[in-house]
């Protein structure tokens, strides 16, 4: 696929959040639609906005708003507690986790978190078109992609949702199996899963 103009400059973003984290010393790994292209090492789509889980960004929101503002990014605190930055039609999306032992993703604030293992956040890097970036496990991708419910029970099914199960192939079988399989739906979100109550009754409900 030719790069686009758009996804020339949600390259840019990319580049610009892994330095600015790194200044920071904070750690922000992307997620949601653009992990496939870099699982796959290239540009598959034309990509709407970029999505990232950023280490501590609840301690960090002052110093990631004024080193943003300073490179002409528009940031906008959220009523969950997220940043969204945005900047010549581009938008940017940084969630907080918090990192032990176990991930801690405060998806919906203090209303709802999700809890995963800690090692589906790597601080090792990967790289992807000339860039060294930090990306989400695919285990953590796998079961967003497959399971939205748990940070949105309401959720539908979009279009680009649709064509990125198509490139499910870039997940191992052993992955799939282990998820699937060892790890059956009814009892994924428990130890591994923490969600608002609406989220967990969708989950359940989902499994019968």
């Amino acid at each position: 696929m030719l790069l686009s103009e758009r996804n020339q400059k949600n390259l840019d973003a990319m580049r610009l959040i892994e330095s600015v984290s790194r200044s920071l010393k904070t750690v922000s790994w992307i997620w949601g639609g653009f992990t496939t292209d870099i699982y796959v090492g290239r540009i598959l789509r034309e990509h709407d906005d970029l999505d990232y889980l950023t280490l501590n960004l609840y301690l960090l929101k002052i110093n990631l708003s004024e080193v943003f503002s300073s490179y002409g990014w528009r940031v906008e605190n959220l009523v969950n507690g997220d940043l969204k930055l945005k900047k010549d039609g581009i938008k940017v999306h940084l969630g907080n986790v918090e990192l032990d032992k176990t991930a801690k993703w405060t998806h919906n604030g203090e209303k709802g978190s999700l809890l995963f293992p800690g090692s589906w956040l790597s601080f090792d890097v990967v790289e992807f078109v000339g860039m060294k970036l930090h990306v989400i496990a695919p285990e953590l991708q796998y079961t967003l992609k497959e399971h939205p419910e748990l940070l949105n029970s309401d959720w539908v099914l979009r279009e680009k949702d649709i064509l990125e199960k198509e490139c499910r192939g870039v997940f191992s079988s052993e992955l799939v199996y282990k998820l699937e399989v060892l790890c059956p739906k009814n009892k994924l979100s428990q130890p591994l899963f923490k969600t608002r109550a609406e989220a967990a009754r969708s989950w359940k409900s989902h499994s019968m």
